[in-house]
Order: structure tokens, then sequence, then C-alpha cells
């Protein structure tokens, strides 16, 4: 898999997490659990921050812009279908044999897209 797409789908993931931890069920289970929110917000920005500063401008723009419009801006594409809009790929680029040797977006919804399987 593409090193840019691999930091792309894991930079998506730590938003997830973060946007997560201001849910206030997930607030009430982590004090259950005697975790501090605080740190765990603190850790995972500094994690985000550090993953951040090593992509590429051109691809966090790129994400920056799909975030501001979609709440998932890295999706997986499942049965040759963009997760996110669920609209079909076309043939040529779901058939491809380097599909995720580099970053794409989704035709119709603009998402970065990545073949899971």
């Amino acid at each position: 898999m593409n090193q840019d797409l691999e930091k792309l789908i894991s930079l998506h993931d730590l938003d997830i997490m973060i946007l997560d931890l201001g849910r206030t069920d997930i607030l009430q289970q982590e004090v259950r659990l005697g975790l501090s929110p605080d740190m765990a917000l603190t850790e995972l920005t500094t994690m985000r921050e550090q993953l951040a500063s090593t992509i590429r401008k051109r691809w966090m723009s790129l994400y920056a812009q799909i975030t501001a419009r979609y709440d998932n801006a890295v999706v997986p594409v499942i049965m040759q279908r963009c997760s996110g809009c669920f609209t079909r790929l076309p043939t040529a680029v779901s058939s491809a044999d380097d599909r995720n040797e580099q970053v794409r977006t989704c035709p119709t919804c603009g998402r970065i897209i990545y073949w899971a399987d």
C-alpha cells in the first residue's frame, strides 16, 4: 500500500478518535474506568500533529478540503462501491492492479478511497 495513503488512513482514524472523545457517553465511560479524558485528548492530538507533519502538503490540503465537507474523508471501497456515497466505481478504477499504490479519490463524491481486501 502507498505510504501516503497509509498515513491518510491513520490520520483519519486519529481524527475520529479525537471526535469520539468529545462525546458525552465516551467521556462517562472513561471516567468510570479511571482514565483522564484530557490526557487521552492531549496524547491523541500530539500523535495527530506528529503524523500530519509527515504527510505531504498536497495530501493534507486535499484531506482538509474533504473534511470540511464530509465527516468521513477516507473511506474503503466495498463491493466495488465507495462506502462514502455508495456509488459504484467505474471498472477502470476498481479493477486497476495498482489501486492501493497511489492516493485515489471517488469520482462522484471526491473522498479518498482505498481497497481493504
